[in-house]
Formats: structure tokens, sequence, C-alpha cells
């Protein structure tokens, strides 16, 4: 079974398919996480269904967190590496501490997913080398991807989350591109990543470029 650790707000207890929960903040009281790690999840098992959930709880009810509760998630993950790390989230800034925790994680086996602005800029931990970086793309239905191979993002996914219309961006795409990433590593005979290869539909920036 694939085992998917999502560093995001807190799954309800009792979610289908959730094995382990840590909080690396203080609940504050508001719901807005909740729905946001809801729905990366939905996202995520629309594509793979039979995956366990390892969730870092890291917003504390609002979508805002610290690069210290980040860096404590990865600390913890990398405890019991899950064989993909969903971030559906993107800093602004980076310090020494994350990048060490991400790299250690990497090295431990985890194919780590992460969410860049389609605007451009860095955004981490997707600006890392070695993570999976995806912007939203709106060519992509739900099982396609892009391969944009951009300074920023290397893939493009659909940028809209799984019956929740109203989140949509990088972040609905992380979801989009770790469960087909789920699918890959369950089906293909190839790594994971090359087995992405199979949901590739376009290559090249979102213009006017043919499908493949």
């Amino acid at each position: 079974m694939i085992r998917v650790g999502l560093i995001d707000g807190a799954l309800p207890q009792g979610w289908a398919g959730l094995a382990a929960q840590e909080w690396f903040c203080k609940p504050d009281g508001a719901d807005l996480a909740t729905g946001h790690a809801e729905a990366m999840a939905q996202t995520l098992i629309a594509h793979a269904e039979d995956v366990q959930l390892v969730n870092a709880i890291v917003f504390p009810g609002q979508l805002s967190t610290s690069l210290e509760a980040v860096c404590a998630a990865f600390t913890w993950l990398a405890q019991d590496p899950p064989d993909i790390v969903l971030c559906a989230f993107g800093m602004a800034r980076s310090t020494i501490e994350l990048s060490v925790a991400v790299t250690r994680l990497q090295q431990a086996g985890s194919l780590i997913v992460g969410s860049a602005p389609a605007r451009g800029g860095n955004a981490y931990p997707a600006a890392f080398e070695g993570v999976l970086s995806v912007q939203g793309d709106a060519r992509c239905e739900p099982g396609d991807l892009s391969r944009l191979d951009l300074p920023h993002a290397t893939f493009g996914a659909c940028p809209t989350a799984m019956e929740r219309d109203d989140i949509r961006g990088a972040s609905a795409a992380a979801a989009h591109l770790a469960g087909l990433l789920a699918k890959s590593a369950q089906e293909a005979d190839r790594s994971a990543v090359d087995g992405l290869e199979t949901f590739t539909r376009y290559r090249g920036r979102e213009r006017r470029e043919a499908a493949l």
C-alpha cells in the first residue's frame, strides 16, 4: 500500500485511510484548513484509492503556518518515511533547517510534491532540487499532466480540486500530481516518476500547443 504524507490542515478523525496524525501548531478555531486538507485528500484518492494518509498538521485552522512548523513536520515524517509527501502550499522564503529537513526526507526515499506559483518565482519546498514542482494548467483535466520544464515548475496539472470548485490553483494541481504519482507507483513497471509520462498530454507552456 502506498503511504502519502499530507502536510496541511487537520483531517477529521476517522477519515478513511488516515493512518497517523500529528499537530505542529496550536488550533485557532477556524475551519479553513480542515476544508483544504479534505479537498487535497479527496483529490489525491480520486486517482489512487488504496493509499494510507499520514497527516502532519501545520495549518492551525487559518491557512497560515511557519517555517518552524513545516520543518518539524518534515522531521516527523522522516522517522517513518512515506512513499510520497504532498505539500500543497508554497512558502516565500526558506531556511537552512528547511533545506536540510527536505533533503533528509528525500534521502530516506520519499518523493516530495510541491506547489509552484503560476506567476513564477521561488516557492518552497517546490524550489528545492529534486522536489516535483507543479502549477495549475487550465489545459489539463484531472487525469492529465503537462510537462512544462519551467525554472519554477516542472509539471502542470488540473487547477481545480475534485468536487471543490472553490479550491483552485497550484495547491489543487499538487494534489492531482500526487494522486497520479501514487497511481503510477501502484501500476507502473518503471519508477513512479518515470510512470508519470503515461499521464503527460501537453509539453511546454500553456499556450496553443496541440495535444500529444
